[in-house]
């Protein structure tokens, strides 16, 4: 059964940045500039943990991951122009 995982980071270097960001894109869609809502099927959220170590430096970056029940994502609210998503949950557009 897959989850959502909301995943938040601030790093600090244009190129981690950049990796981490084309890393997530494999998992989800950007919601905002360094927010991130990602679809994983059971034993992935472990991959993304290794993935995001293997890229950040945990002296100058912070990455936030925060898995969302199924009634937590029930009762989630988007409020003003939101992504066009398709039945897969991933969007369909260019960022």
């Amino acid at each position: 059964m897959a989850m959502i995982v909301i995943l938040a980071y601030d790093v600090a270097a244009d190129s981690r940045r950049t990796r981490l960001a084309a890393a997530l894109e494999s998992w989800g869609y950007r919601i905002q500039e360094s927010v991130f809502q990602l679809r994983l099927e059971e034993g992935e959220l472990d991959e993304v943990r290794e993935r995001v170590n293997d890229i950040i430096d945990s002296r100058d970056d912070v990455v936030h991951l925060y898995p969302l029940c199924t009634n937590c994502l029930g009762r989630a609210e988007v409020h003003g122009t939101a992504p066009a998503l398709d039945d897969g949950g991933l969007y369909r557009g260019v960022w």
